[in-house]
């Protein structure tokens, strides 16, 4: 095996000190700019890579959280592909010196139980103590329904806290950056899907999510922009809802029956799975276009019975990994990521499901 090259080896070439390897490697000052050129130069032609699990060994271990609601429930849908993706890139890393707890808590609302508020509760407390106490250096946290006003996130960056968000921007909580999925491009995405398969004059449905919800209002509003600008005047029936009851599932049953209806397209798991028992239930299945938002057995099985034509994959599993990584690297590596992170979504059809069968690192980026 081809042997690693050290900064003993750059010291060498250059005619310099290991002390000015490492100055100019660090971009630190005490350097000339001719030498620190030179140096990298010289690194960069003998393919020197740092080994960071070395560096990391040396510093003290550092301290990291990520705070994702729990998959219990209908949590079952989407939120199990995120922790996958935390927890992919947490086994690349056990060997640096890094500590990091999860904190899974159930979610507000959507007619939770006493004993599960109290979990909550509980939960987040515990993540709250390690906060006030500065006892943690970095925190990956859920930006949608945040447990945390921006405020008091705020408050923890500036006391040092390095905070990476995913899903939901909250640019006045002080984060490094938000990583999420392009959900303006999804919206757009549904709606030219839906236009070169049905008729100019065919009604369209869209399960629309909670419009207090950014990821579903982009959506909404991407689907939107698209059926605009193209001069696209179809009747489109919208439907807000994102619990999962019989109450809602009636409202969207209701819409599917209608005769006029030519596709239906959903912006979110939950919406998905009564969509798809309502075309079932009415007739409708595989008589329609009809899109499912993200992948999980139920919509699987939908789209291998034609009940789905397609479903959009916002790939939680890479904004996940990518946002406890790019944490990681600003930590171990002092590397700023870009503000702004967007993970790349996939359109799946029946004929390449099995590209999607097990989480990859093939759709991180």
């Amino acid at each position: 095996m081809k042997r690693r090259v050290t900064i003993k080896d750059i010291a060498a070439a250059a005619g310099v000190s290991l002390g000015t390897v490492h100055l100019a490697l660090s971009d630190k000052p005490g350097v000339g700019v001719v030498t620190r050129e030179r140096i990298r130069q010289i690194a960069k032609e003998m393919d020197y890579h740092p080994n960071t699990v070395a560096a990391s060994l040396k510093r003290k271990t550092q301290h990291l959280a990520v705070c994702f609601p729990e998959v219990a429930g209908d949590n079952r849908y989407y939120y199990p592909q995120l922790w996958n993706g935390f927890r992919a890139y947490k086994e690349s890393i056990q060997d640096f010196n890094i500590s990091i707890r999860e904190f899974a808590y159930p979610e507000n609302g959507d007619g939770r139980t006493i004993d599960l508020l109290s979990k909550q509760k509980k939960v987040l407390g515990e993540l709250e103590k390690l906060l006030e106490n500065g006892e943690l250096d970095g925190l990956v946290i859920h930006g949608n329904r945040c447990p945390f006003s921006a405020e008091k996130l705020h408050s923890y960056v500036d006391k040092g806290l390095a905070l990476g968000l995913l899903d939901t921007d909250m640019p006045e909580s002080g984060r490094l950056f938000c990583v999420s999925a392009d959900y303006d491009i999804i919206g757009r995405t549904m709606a030219e899907i839906v236009m070169n398969r049905i008729p100019y004059c065919g009604s369209i449905l869209l399960c629309a999510g909670v419009q207090d919800y950014p990821s579903h209002k982009r959506i909404e509003d991407g689907f939107d922009a698209y059926m605009r600008e193209n001069h696209f005047d179809n009747l489109i029936y919208r439907e807000y809802s994102n619990l999962i009851c019989e109450a809602n599932y009636q409202k969207i049953l209701e819409q599917v029956k209608k005769p006029d209806l030519a596709a239906a397209c959903c912006v979110s798991s939950r919406t998905s799975v009564m969509l798809a028992r309502a075309l079932r239930e009415s007739g409708k299945a595989g008589r329609i276009v009809a899109i499912g938002s993200d992948i999980f057995e139920e919509n699987k099985t939908a789209l291998q019975e034609g009940v789905f034509q397609n479903l959009i994959q916002k790939n939680p599993f890479a904004q996940a990994y990518m946002a406890t990584r790019l944490l990681v690297d600003y930590l171990l590596k002092d590397v700023r990521a870009e503000e702004s992170f967007v993970v790349g979504s996939q359109i799946v059809f029946r004929s390449n499901l099995p590209l999607f069968e097990k989480n990859s690192v093939r759709f991180l980026e």
